[in-house]
């Protein structure tokens, strides 16, 4: 089961969402220690309580182990009963529902382009087959063109993955016990995700601002890199490699759009 325990909070008439067990259950973390599920997510606003805001601040400074979603952003949005799908998304309590699985791999994106579709450590074709990448030295501008290529075919590839998985998911109704929770007539997202923005990030902007080198194996695959240099590094709040973070979740976003998700549209019932 993929878990996310939603804390705190505010109600729409003003009143703190925050209850003694908000504590108990941030104090868990020091009784069981941290662990994978159930993710917990407090629900934060400026008007929170300041006795549990500072509780919880301690709590992430000994744990590294709560995810902070903005309250006052989304209550305008889904209302005061809502709760945390999955990872990060807000949906209505008993109206809301959500089809995801699993993400897209960027920092492998990079990689395979680099590689002309080829897995680096397999030396398998995966992708189309394509040049790949073929100086010594890696040239920003090159290097954003072949992953250009290869982005269409991952994010086709990634909602036909969506669908089969969700198509199987209605079919066996493995989750209808929960299912029987929600209204009839639920309203289906469909939900998409990025795994290795930072690494991507990072990757881009080596180099762009420094010299990074390829390393290939006796077949021609690039399997390493050699960096000379100094970079802006993503989380530092620097904007020249922010803005390439920004850039390649657009381009990905925009593709994902352009490949329509039919699973969402799925009318079976959840009973």
């Amino acid at each position: 089961m993929w878990i996310t325990e939603a804390l705190a909070g505010m109600g729409e008439d003003g009143r703190t969402l925050v209850t003694k067990s908000s504590f108990r259950i941030l104090h868990t973390l020091y009784t069981l220690g941290p662990s994978a599920e159930p993710n917990l997510t407090v629900l934060w606003s400026e008007k929170l309580p300041e006795a549990f805001k500072r509780y919880a601040a301690r709590v992430s400074c000994d744990t590294d182990a709560i995810q902070y979603e903005n309250d006052d952003l989304m209550r305008p949005i889904y209302g005061d009963d809502y709760a945390i799908a999955c990872c990060v998304s807000a949906m209505r309590v008993g109206k809301d529902m959500q089809f995801f699985g699993a993400r897209a791999n960027l920092a492998k994106l990079l990689l395979m382009s680099l590689n002309g579709g080829k897995d680096e450590r397999y030396g398998i074709q995966v992708a189309p087959a394509g040049e790949g990448f073929t100086g010594e030295y890696l040239d920003y501008d090159q290097v954003t063109k072949l992953m250009d290529i290869y982005r269409p075919w991952l994010a086709k590839t990634y909602v036909t993955a969506m669908n089969m998985i969700h198509y199987m998911h209605d079919k066996y109704a493995y989750e209808k016990t929960q299912m029987a929770l929600h209204d009839t007539n639920v309203h289906r997202y469909m939900a998409f995700g990025i795994a290795g923005l930072s690494v991507l990030a990072d990757s881009l902007s080596a180099i762009r601002y420094a010299k990074v080198k390829a390393i290939r194996d006796e077949s021609g695959i690039i399997k390493d890199f050699e960096i000379e240099g100094e970079y802006p590094a993503y989380g530092n709040d620097d904007d020249r490699v922010d803005l390439i973070a920004k850039e390649q979740v657009e381009l990905f976003y925009k593709e994902l759009k352009k490949s329509p998700p039919t699973a969402a549209r799925s009318t079976r019932s959840p009973f």
